[in-house]
């Protein structure tokens, strides 16, 4: 049961992938993710050097690579704490012993932990578009940003689909 559903959902994410591709979802403002830039440009930090009409300065690629590290070692901290804070979670209300002020208080933690790791992705966004990047070099980051970003999804769809069997593609 649970194979053919995710065969239904690649079939129909592959027969998506030609529209998908035509789409500019990355230059409404509308359809953007919270955070996701920040894991963007943590991973690819050179990725906004290669953005057209975007030309920073040494400094400006310094500050850049200094804040995607940072963001780096604190993302593994904060990551590890939130993985912890829901084993945390999940061990409590699997505990036939548990009380629910336990079960909440577990619950409390585990939302602190992603908050917590929540805010890291929101602080290296404003960071870069407002310390690093200059106010008319914004636009065109962002834009640059949600292009890589789709094209990410878009490539990733296709290797899903590519793993289907061929009885089974759309």
């Amino acid at each position: 049961m649970k194979m053919n559903r995710m065969l239904m959902l690649c079939a129909g994410l592959c027969m998506m992938a030609p529209a998908l591709s035509q789409a500019k979802s990355f230059e409404s403002e509308d359809t953007v993710e919270l955070g996701t830039a920040a894991v963007e440009i943590a991973a690819h930090p050179h990725g906004l050097q290669n953005c057209q009409g975007l030309t920073l300065d040494d400094a400006q690629k310094m500050a850049l690579r200094q804040a995607a590290f940072d963001f780096i070692k604190q993302k593994n901290t904060l990551g590890a704490t939130a993985k912890n804070a829901w084993i945390d979670y999940a061990n409590t209300i699997s505990d036939m012993a548990s009380t629910k002020d336990q079960g909440i208080a577990a619950g409390a933690a585990a939302k602190d932990a992603m908050m917590a790791l929540g805010q890291a992705k929101l602080d290296l966004e404003i960071k870069v578009f407002y310390d690093i990047l200059k106010a008319e070099q914004r636009e065109p980051a962002f834009k640059c940003i949600m292009k890589q970003m789709h094209q990410k999804m878009m490539d990733k769809m296709k290797r899903m689909c590519s793993k289907m069997p061929p009885e089974k593609k759309p």
